[in-house]
């Protein structure tokens, strides 16, 4: 991941590719930890209301959020990988841009009052961005705009690239389970009710919010495994920060770009 970032790529997009995929990641993992939060609150306030659209709310952010780490790095190929994560900057910096634009509509337009320093910094931040934006355009990068399509790709990558801690991939469809899954997850997001007709009765709901939580998390650590993959060296003694179930799914993938970028030559294109 170093030799991601090197040759100045690091300055070319906010965060470099590392930050770019190591934020989401970090949400992703917030995510998961809120849901704990969440049951353990609901279980001691109100049993058996364990909130589940708000459950499932938080499974589909982790399921999004690891899924755009995994699609950037999951290619063998250090180009693709640029190229995809100067895509996802790209959206990012899109969106900031809109926020500051809004903000200086508003503010020019006498609809908000904003304190003169606080417009000066939001007049300089937009300015930045569209400067970024130019910036990232010369890179090619990826189209990152679709965040399903993202899901879609991950669980492929995760289908044919099974993680070697959880065995239970290996077991089902995985492109299937995560399609049916996130559109679950997806429902509850937006406020549609469909999803509750398939239940016979309310207790299965445990059920839909127990294969959620089990998606979101197997989405999560392959990301997670993924950038210790990339981004870390055995040899250094660094600090384990990972649940120690991750190492021999790390190992395996280590070896793969390791040897990938030892030739010199991409074993694949996702």
């Amino acid at each position: 991941m170093a030799q991601d970032d090197a040759d100045g790529y690091d300055e070319k997009i906010p965060e470099g590719l590392s930050g770019t995929v190591l934020y989401p990641i970090m949400n992703a993992i917030d995510a998961i930890a809120s849901t704990s939060a969440l049951v353990s609150q609901a279980r001691a306030e109100a049993p058996f209301n364990h909130h589940p659209a708000a459950f499932l709310s938080l499974c589909r952010t982790s399921i999004e959020c690891s899924a755009q780490a995994i699609w950037v790095m999951s290619s063998e190929d250090r180009d693709v990988r640029r190229r995809r994560a100067a895509g996802l900057a790209k959206v990012g910096v899109e969106h900031a841009r809109e926020w500051h634009s809004l903000t200086q509509s508003a503010y020019d337009n006498g609809l908000m009052e904003v304190p003169e320093e606080a417009s000066v910094q939001n007049r300089h931040r937009l300015d930045m961005h569209e400067e970024e934006l130019k910036i990232l355009e010369t890179l090619g990068p990826a189209n990152a705009r679709q965040y399903s399509d993202l899901v879609r790709k991950a669980a492929n990558w995760i289908a044919e690239n099974p993680p070697r801690h959880a065995e239970d991939v290996g077991r089902v469809h995985f492109q299937t389970v995560s399609k049916l899954g996130y559109r679950v997850c997806s429902s509850f997001t937006h406020g549609h009710a469909w999803p509750i007709h398939l239940l016979g009765n309310p207790m299965e709901s445990f059920g839909m919010m127990a294969d959620s939580v089990n998606l979101a998390l197997i989405n999560t650590e392959c990301a997670l495994a993924l950038y210790e993959a990339q981004a870390t060296d055995p040899n250094l003694g660094r600090d384990r920060l990972y649940p120690q179930t991750l190492q021999v799914t790390i190992d395996d993938w280590r070896g793969r770009f390791s040897a990938c970028e030892d030739s010199g030559t991409p074993l694949s294109a996702t």
